[in-house]
């Protein structure tokens, strides 16, 4: 005779209810699992997209795999390599960019104008700018590009090309991106099935007493940062006058012989050494100032005896320091002249005056 009780009864349904909850912890782990895989894949989409990106422009052979290989390395999205005929094509269907490296000789048909767009998308887009131009076409370039971070190199190393596009791709602003609705969508899902999943868990481990522990992953959330560079602006100022700095106590050959002075130590000595150009800038330009000689840009970079990017990249230094300003030549719009400015002739003008009497004592 069988005999009915109510505790047996509860303790089968407590059972079933244990079962079918390990069950649906289970399943839902598993879809979990899934979906947190297709997630993945959009994340890695979605930080590619992320990532700042490299347009380059420029006829390349060979060369074009390596600069791709160092502007990844360098952190950019690659958007490919463009022939320097179909630039303006190519720029007119680009959406977004947020680096743009332009290769060229200075002998390209509709080059000025290339450089100007550039140099336009630079200055209000905020796009970074890397020129490598030929030795000839220095003048040119540097008298079309004005924006304030646009970097100008030319016959660069390997080492110079790579440091370009790392300084690009750390400078780069963040671009705001459109909302991706089905994002949205996917996170929400996956919140509301973690949700319901963990308040099963808790249920189930009320009834066993944690007999049935409950691990989900978790899935971090995108982490943005926001970096800010500022720039010194770059003036352009006439020539400053010999009476400006006050009664000039110097001649050109004075400066000249301490030129010639430098450059018998690199005979003497490796000219490696002593790779840092500014005092030669700074000597040339008081020497042309005290001649009246106006100076170009590839003018200067030959007389900073150093090759050409080393002394583009000075000139920019000195300039930003307020030492030199630059101004345009009046009877050629494609050229620039570089000049001490009124700090920079009493500076040196300065250093000439307070070493005379050492230069008598090392003379005997």
């Amino acid at each position: 005779m069988n005999s009915f009780s109510p505790m047996n009864t509860s303790s089968y349904h407590q059972d079933q209810q244990i079962e079918g909850g390990a069950e649906a912890i289970m399943a839902g782990a598993e879809l979990l699992h899934e979906i947190e895989s297709e997630t993945q894949a959009w994340d890695d989409i979605f930080l590619e997209s992320a990532m700042p990106s490299l347009l380059i422009f420029g006829d390349l052979d060979d060369s074009a795999s390596d600069l791709h290989a160092l502007g990844t390395a360098a952190g950019f999205r690659m958007l490919g390599t463009v022939p320097l005929s179909e630039a303006p094509a190519r720029l007119s269907i680009t959406v977004d960019v947020d680096a743009i490296m332009l290769i060229c000789s200075g002998d390209e048909p509709q080059l000025d104008t290339l450089l100007t767009r550039l140099d336009m998308m630079a200055i209000n887009n905020g796009v970074m700018l890397t020129i490598i131009a030929d030795f000839a076409a220095i003048d040119r370039t540097h008298s079309t590009i004005t924006a304030e971070k646009a970097i100008i190199m030319s016959q660069p190393s390997i080492i110079d090309i790579s440091a370009a596009m790392t300084v690009m791709a750390s400078h780069s602003q963040n671009i705001e991106r459109l909302n991706d609705s089905a994002r949205d969508e996917q996170d929400a899902k996956i919140e509301k099935l973690s949700d319901d999943l963990s308040k099963l868990t808790r249920t189930i481990e009320a009834l066993v007493q944690n007999r049935i522990p409950g691990h989900f992953l978790a899935i971090p959330d995108s982490v943005s940062g926001t970096m800010t560079v500022n720039s010194p602006e770059r003036h352009y100022d006439g020539f400053p006058s010999q009476d400006e700095g006050g009664p000039t106590r110097i001649d050109a050959e004075q400066v000249r012989a301490v030129l010639r002075a430098r450059r018998l130590r690199d005979q003497i000595l490796s000219p490696d050494l002593f790779a840092d150009p500014a005092w030669d800038i700074l000597l040339d330009l008081m020497a042309s100032h005290l001649e009246g000689v106006k100076v170009s840009v590839s003018s200067l970079c030959i007389a900073a005896a150093v090759p050409p990017t080393t002394a583009l990249r000075w000139i920019r230094q000195l300039t930003e320091s307020g030492l030199l300003v630059r101004h345009a030549d009046p009877a050629d719009g494609r050229r620039i002249f570089i000049a001490l400015s009124t700090e920079g002739v009493d500076a040196v003008t300065r250093w000439f005056a307070e070493s005379r009497s050492l230069f008598i004592d090392a003379a005997g």
